[in-house]
C-alpha cells in the first residue's frame, strides 16, 4: 500500500497550482511570456513616440514650405488667392496625406499685421502597438511664418516712357503707363513691409526717351558756360513794292455766321492706340454755295443770302502722349445759311502802294552764351536767355527749367560698334566729374533755339541764307509727333514715403522715342557709388554697406529718327556719333551696341541689373544685360506685377522667422 489516505488528501488539496510550484521543470517559457508584456509596451511606446516626433518634424517643414511660398507670391502687400493658392500647394507637397499613417492634415495660412505670412498646421498620429494598451491618437499642431527682410537697398528705376507707353496691352483694360504705375507701387509696398527697423531703403528714378531730364540735379559748374546749336542770326532785310488802282466798287462789311436750317449734324470723337493709329479718308461732299441777288440801295450797305448742303464726314486726328484721336464731323443732308454784307468802297479808283520788308536769315550752327541758364544755387536752378531768333528777327526768350531741363551729352565718339568704351568716350564714363575743360561738361537742351535746313525731309548741312522762316524743332508737333520731347524729371536716390511715391509715379508723361542707352547711362550715375554723387551714395546713414539694384523697363525695341532733337544734338546735322548723315538704322544700332557696354560697366561696379520687357520681345540684347535670370517677359499688366513682385522677394530675403 503506498502512502496513506491522508497523504492523497493533501496531494489533491495541491492541485496542479501546487505541483507547478514544486516542479521547476520548463519555467522558463512561461516566465519569458510574462516579462514580454511589459518588454513589447516599452518597444511599442518607442515606435510610436518617435512616429509621432517624426510627423511633428514633416508638418513643422510643411508649415514651413507652405508660408515661404505664400509670402513669396504675395502681390505687394495682397495675400491673393494665387498666393493662398500657391502656400497650400507646397504645404501638401512636403506633407503627403497618410504620412506615417497620419490623419486629417490641415493648413491654414494668414497675412499678418505686418504684411507677412502665418501660418498653423495640425495632423493627428493614430497609435500603433501603444493602442493596445488604451493609448488615444495624438493631435499635433504647429505655428509657423516667412517674413521678407532686406539689407540697405538702393533701387534706380530706369522706365521707358516713350510714346507707345500710352498704347494698352492685349487682354488689359488701361495702358501701358497705368500699369506701370501700379505695378511700381506694389513693389515699393512689397520692400516696405520686409524693412526692418534701422535698415534704409532708397528709391530713384530715371524715366528716359530720346532723352533723360536731369538738368536740374547737377551742379552749375557741370554745365558749359557756351555751346553751338544748329540755329539762326539775323542777316538783314531787304525791301519790296507793289503798287495798283483799286477799282472794287464794294468791300465786304461783315456777315451773320453759318444757321443750320434743316438736317442734322454731330461730333464723334474715338480714342485708339499710336502704333495703330489712322484717320479715315473723308466722305464729306458738298454742294456750291447758292447765293441770291444782293439786296438794298446801290449807294449803301447791301446784303446777299447764301445756302450750302452737306452730307458725309470730316475726319482729323491728333497724337498726343500716345493716344491717338481721331475727330469725326459728320453731316446728314445738313442746309446752312448765312447772310453777307458789303458797302460801296471809298477808294474806289485810288492807287495802293505796299511796302513790305523782307527779313533775311543764315541758318548755320551758333555758338550762345548759356550761363544765365544754370541760375544761382549750389545746383541748377534753370533760367532764361533771350535770343534774336523769332519771326521778322525778333527776340524769343528761351528757359530752360524742370519742365524742360534735358541735356546735351559732352564729348563722345563716332563709332558703331563698342567692344569697350574709348577714353576719349565722356559721355559713357559714368563717373568723370567735369573739370574746367568745357568737353568734359554738359549743355542745356534747347529746342526752341534749334532749326532745321529747308525741311524735315531735305537736310543740308552747308549755311542757308534766305527769307523764309524755316521750321523750328521746339516748335514741330503735327499729330503729336515732336521733334523735341523732354520726359518727366529723374529723382535723385533718397527715402521716399508711399505718398511721394505714389504722386511721382502719377506724374510720368509718355512720349519721345526709344533711345535706351541714354536712360540706361543715367541710371548708373544716378545709383554709382563713385563719380557725381559719392557723397551720397558711397555708404548707408547706418554706416553699412548698400546693396545697389537698377530696374530696367522698356516696351520695345530701339527707335530712333536722324530728325530728332536729342542729346547729342540734330543727328541730321551735327553728326555727333556718326560720320556723314546718319540712317536710323545706324542709329539704332550705335544705341543698342553703347547699351551693351553699359551693362558690362554695371557688373564692374556690382550694381545688380534687372530686366522687364513689357508688352515685347525679350531681346537677346535686354536678357544679356540682366544676367543670371533678372531678366522678365510681361505680356499684360498682371504679368508686369508678377515681375515686380518676383525682384522684390529676390532683392529681400526671404526667411522662417518662426
Amino acid at each position: 500500500m503506498i502512502g496513506s489516505a491522508d497523504g492523497r488528501h493533501k496531494e489533491q488539496a495541491g492541485g496542479i497550482l501546487g505541483r507547478l510550484a514544486r516542479d521547476r521543470r520548463g519555467n522558463t517559457l512561461a516566465m519569458m511570456a510574462i516579462a514580454l508584456v511589459p518588454l513589447v509596451g516599452m518597444a511599442g511606446s518607442a515606435i510610436d513616440t518617435a512616429r509621432v516626433y517624426y510627423v511633428k518634424v514633416r508638418l513643422q517643414q510643411a508649415c514651413d514650405a507652405g508660408v515661404l511660398a505664400g509670402r513669396k507670391f504675395m502681390n505687394g502687400t495682397d495675400f491673393n488667392a494665387n498666393a493662398q493658392q500657391q502656400a497650400q500647394a507646397f504645404f501638401a507637397n512636403n506633407f503627403r496625406a497618410g504620412m506615417m499613417g497620419s490623419q486629417s492634415p490641415s493648413f491654414v495660412p494668414v497675412k499678418t499685421a505686418e504684411n507677412q505670412v502665418a501660418g498653423t498646421a495640425s495632423a493627428t498620429v493614430p497609435m500603433t502597438l501603444m493602442r493596445m494598451a488604451g493609448f488615444a491618437p495624438v493631435s499635433l499642431s504647429v505655428a509657423c511664418e516667412a517674413k521678407l527682410e532686406i539689407p540697405n537697398l538702393d533701387i534706380m528705376f530706369v522706365l521707358d516712357t516713350t510714346g507707345s507707353m500710352g498704347d494698352t496691352n492685349p487682354g488689359d483694360s488701361a495702358n501701358k503707363i497705368t500699369g506701370l504705375r501700379k505695378a511700381v507701387v506694389n513693389f515699393y509696398d512689397t520692400v516696405e513691409s520686409a524693412k526692418k527697423t534701422g535698415t534704409q531703403v532708397r528709391y530713384g528714378a530715371v524715366p528716359y526717351s530720346s532723352n533723360v531730364n536731369v538738368g536740374m540735379l547737377l551742379k552749375p559748374e557741370w554745365i558749359a558756360d557756351r555751346w553751338t546749336y544748329q540755329s539762326r542770326i539775323p542777316d538783314g532785310t531787304t525791301t519790296s513794292s507793289s503798287s495798283y488802282v483799286d477799282n472794287n466798287p464794294y468791300v465786304w462789311d461783315g456777315w451773320s455766321g453759318w444757321t443750320k436750317e434743316s438736317g442734322d449734324s454731330g461730333r464723334r470723337i474715338t480714342k485708339t492706340a499710336a502704333e495703330t493709329c489712322a484717320v479715315p479718308g473723308n466722305s464729306y461732299k458738298e454742294t456750291p454755295i447758292k447765293y441770291d441777288a444782293w439786296t438794298g440801295p446801290a449807294d449803301g450797305r447791301q446784303s446777299q443770302s447764301s445756302r450750302w448742303n452737306i452730307t458725309g464726314s470730316k475726319f482729323t486726328g491728333n497724337l498726343a502722349n500716345g493716344i491717338c484721336t481721331v475727330t469725326e464731323d459728320w453731316f446728314d443732308n445738313t442746309i446752312q445759311t448765312r447772310i453777307d454784307y458789303r458797302k460801296p468802297n471809298p477808294n474806289k479808283g485810288k492807287t495802293v502802294t505796299t511796302n513790305k520788308t523782307n527779313y533775311v536769315w543764315q541758318y548755320r550752327p551758333v555758338e550762345y552764351d548759356v550761363r544765365a541758364l544754370k541760375g544761382t544755387g549750389s545746383t541748377v536752378s534753370g533760367g532764361t536767355i533771350s535770343v534774336q531768333v523769332g519771326d521778322n528777327h525778333t527776340f524769343r526768350d528761351i528757359s530752360w527749367d524742370a519742365s524742360t531741363a534735358c541735356i546735351e551729352e559732352r564729348q563722345t565718339v563716332k563709332q558703331d560698334t563698342y567692344p569697350s568704351i574709348p577714353d576719349a568716350a565722356y559721355d559713357l564714363d559714368v563717373d568723370m566729374i567735369p573739370t574746367s575743360d568745357p568737353a568734359t561738361r554738359w549743355k542745356p537742351w534747347l529746342p526752341y533755339l534749334v532749326y532745321v535746313r529747308n525741311n524735315l525731309y531735305d537736310w543740308q548741312t552747308a549755311m542757308v541764307s534766305t527769307t523764309s522762316n524755316l521750321q523750328n524743332v521746339g516748335s514741330y508737333n503735327t499729330n503729336g509727333n515732336r521733334l523735341a520731347y523732354c520726359p518727366t524729371p529723374a529723382k535723385k536716390l533718397a527715402v521716399m514715403n508711399r505718398g511721394n511715391m505714389v504722386s511721382y509715379v502719377n506724374s510720368l508723361a509718355v512720349g519721345g522715342g526709344t533711345y535706351h542707352d541714354i536712360g540706361f547711362l543715367w541710371g548708373l550715375r544716378l545709383i554709382s557709388p563713385n563719380g557725381l554723387f559719392a557723397s551720397e551714395n558711397a555708404t548707408a546713414a547706418n554706416g553699412s554697406q548698400i546693396s545697389r539694384h537698377l530696374i530696367f523697363m522698356t516696351d520695345g525695341q530701339t527707335d530712333t529718327g536722324r530728325q530728332i532733337y536729342d542729346a547729342y544734338g540734330l543727328p541730321a546735322l551735327d553728326q555727333r556719333r556718326t560720320n556723314g548723315m546718319p540712317t536710323d538704322d545706324q542709329q539704332n544700332t550705335i544705341v543698342a551696341n553703347r547699351l551693351g557696354a553699359l551693362c558690362d560697366v554695371a557688373r564692374r561696379k556690382n550694381i545688380t541689373v534687372w530686366v522687364i520687357a513689357f508688352g515685347t520681345t525679350l531681346s537677346p540684347m535686354l536678357e544679356q544685360c540682366a544676367a543670371d535670370g533678372r531678366a522678365f517677359q510681361a505680356a499684360n499688366t498682371a504679368q508686369l506685377n508678377t515681375a515686380f513682385s518676383n525682384i522684390a522677394a529676390q532683392i529681400a530675403k526671404l526667411r522662417v522667422s518662426k
